[in-house]
């Protein structure tokens, strides 16, 4: 009780500050179902998890650090009916060490190509959605022929629910086995600062299936677990216009233009890599050093032409 009084209390100050909707409550008929139980009640033991009423949940724990202070533990429903505990703690993480033998690269985000980084490696994204549209569109033209509050309408619902997880557990692992990688091999990441919600309005699902937003949180805070800086660059910076060897800024190039020849060098540039590559150089370039003025000077001089 007094967990959920809490939730609404947060519920609510949230809506007075205009930071979200009227608090609702919570259907079990809708979404996932939850609860939350104060540390005071739980003890975590060897085989297991002991919460009240319930008893000993065995579960491996084995992941928890040695020395830990444990707040509340919270088990959840998922909406294809799969049971989690999450236990939340209160631990000291040492400061990682940051390589600097590692080297540092720029990412370009793509739709075709979702990640093409500075030294030339390109990552295609398996696109899950798009590979299980048809099936779950078939799903869910037969849960809108069953009759409402039936039996088979329930099981309709459940079948619908499986499939929107796999879709979800394909992205989430392909999101986090490359960001993993990434942060492990690289001692510093520059990204870019995009705008989705304007990419939404003109690529809707195909934004929505990549997943640049989560991608971009789990290089965060994996960055500060294992010594690898993640810092975005300015949002309007040119990085596909600009060629990466002269400065020279194409104001004339469309997305269908994969391959480009820069009219000022004739160097032939790779659009994706190319645009790492200016990540790259963005953002290691001081605004305030006399090599970061030459560079933006460079740019402005080739724009005005």
């Amino acid at each position: 009780m007094g967990r959920s009084l809490a939730n609404l209390d947060k519920a609510f100050n949230s809506f007075f500050k205009k930071q979200a909707k009227y608090p609702k409550f919570k259907s079990k008929n809708r979404g996932g179902q939850s609860f939350s139980v104060g540390a005071f009640f739980c003890k975590v033991k060897a085989t297991g998890i002991h919460l009240p009423l319930l008893g000993t949940i065995k579960c491996d724990v084995s992941l928890l650090p040695d020395e830990y202070k444990l707040l509340s533990v919270t088990v959840s429903k998922n909406a294809s009916g799969k049971i989690f505990i999450s236990l939340n703690i209160l631990t000291d993480i040492s400061d990682p060490i940051i390589d600097t033998s590692k080297p540092i690269i720029g990412l370009d985000f793509g739709i075709k190509t979702f990640i093409t980084t500075s030294d030339g490696g390109k990552y295609e994204h398996p696109k899950p959605f798009r590979k299980y549209q048809l099936k779950l569109a078939r799903e869910q033209r037969v849960l809108a022929r069953r009759k409402y509050s039936s039996n088979r309408r329930t099981k309709q619902k459940h079948r619908v629910a499986i499939v929107y997880e796999k879709i979800s557990n394909i992205r989430q692992d392909f999101l986090h086995k490359l960001s993993r990688k990434l942060v492990g091999e690289n001692q510093a990441i520059y990204v870019e600062d995009l705008n989705l919600e304007q990419m939404k309005e003109r690529f809707g699902r195909s934004i929505n299936d990549l997943g640049w937003a989560e991608f971009v949180r789990q290089l965060s805070y994996k960055g500060l677990w294992y010594g690898c800086e993640i810092e975005k660059i300015d949002r309007f910076f040119p990085s596909s216009k600009t060629c990466s060897k002269c400065g020279w800024i194409k104001q004339d190039l469309t997305l269908k233009d994969r391959v480009w020849e820069c009219p000022a060098c004739l160097t032939e540039h790779d659009r994706d890599i190319n645009a790492a590559k200016n990540v790259l150089e963005y953002g290691r370039v001081d605004r305030n050093s006399r090599a970061g003025r030459e560079k933006f000077s460079l740019n402005r001089e080739a724009q005005r032409e």
